[in-house]
């Protein structure tokens, strides 16, 4: 019985994270059409036929390749800002996945995500408080096999600024981001601080639906308690309105919970 139990919750973190990454690349591959067809729009005096919106792969290629020419110059004559790192760090994004995507160059793609790690480490300097910034980075740290010494440093002021200006969100990504990495004892610090602080939260009836969905997820996939985790999911369905982020991404994570229902969509 233990083994199919264990069985059960990494067949649910297997599609959980294949719920995540098919949803990101769907999102991926709707933001690439509209914006090629939005600037593409921009650029002539009449509409886009019909029959040139059904885009090649190269064409998302040379859009993108584009943008990055246009905003690396823009950055070598001013100034960098926040605002125009976040944007080139976009189009970076977007060059990675149509390499993963459609093509085979590796060497674009590992350059792609070296100036991405530059990017990131410039907008951590720029805006030290952005957690997102620094969570990122440290991703990026993880994925180009940085030395671990720097990749620790940045986790620990990562940590510390989650202390003193507690995000939910940015806090599951860390755990998420620790239990991949196999750092059991970080990870458990903070599977055990953001529950702490959640449930304070939820006791003292501060937390809005948001967070509670973020403790379910924590309770369904870090803390083994799918159980406790349902009744929270149940609970926001309830509440929520059916057209919603939160009811939506409640109600899909409870399916998810959910193995022997696979087959079927279920409700609340």
């Amino acid at each position: 019985m233990a083994q199919r139990k264990v069985r059960a919750k990494d067949l649910r973190k297997q599609r959980w994270a294949g719920i995540v990454a098919a949803v990101l690349a769907f999102v991926l591959i709707i933001s690439l059409v509209s914006a090629y067809i939005s600037q593409a729009v921009r650029n002539s005096e009449t509409a886009v036929p019909e029959q040139q919106t059904e885009l090649q792969p190269e064409d998302y290629l040379t859009y993108y390749q584009g943008e990055v020419d246009r905003l690396e110059e823009y950055l070598q004559d001013h100034e960098a800002d926040a605002a125009a790192l976040l944007e080139l760090v976009e189009n970076y994004r977007y060059l990675s996945f149509i390499q993963q995507a459609y093509f085979n160059n590796q060497e674009a793609f590992e350059g792609y995500q070296v100036r991405l790690v530059s990017l990131y480490d410039s907008l951590v300097k720029l805006e030290p408080s952005n957690l997102q910034h620094r969570l990122e980075l440290i991703k990026l740290y993880g994925e180009q096999k940085v030395d671990q010494q720097l990749i620790d440093e940045e986790i620990a002021v990562l940590q510390e600024q989650l202390r003193e200006t507690p995000d939910p969100y940015i806090h599951l990504l860390l755990v998420g981001l620790l239990s991949s990495t196999g750092e059991a004892e970080r990870l458990q610090e903070e599977k055990m601080w953001l529950s702490a602080y959640l449930e304070e939260r939820l006791t003292a009836d501060l937390a809005g639906n948001e967070e509670r969905f973020y403790y379910a997820v924590l309770l369904g996939e870090y803390l083994d308690d799918p159980d406790t985790a349902e009744e929270i999911l149940v609970d926001i369905l309830e509440q929520e309105d059916e057209e919603s982020k939160i009811y939506q991404e409640s109600l899909n994570y409870l399916n998810d919970l959910r193995p022997e229902n696979d087959n079927e969509e279920l409700a609340p």
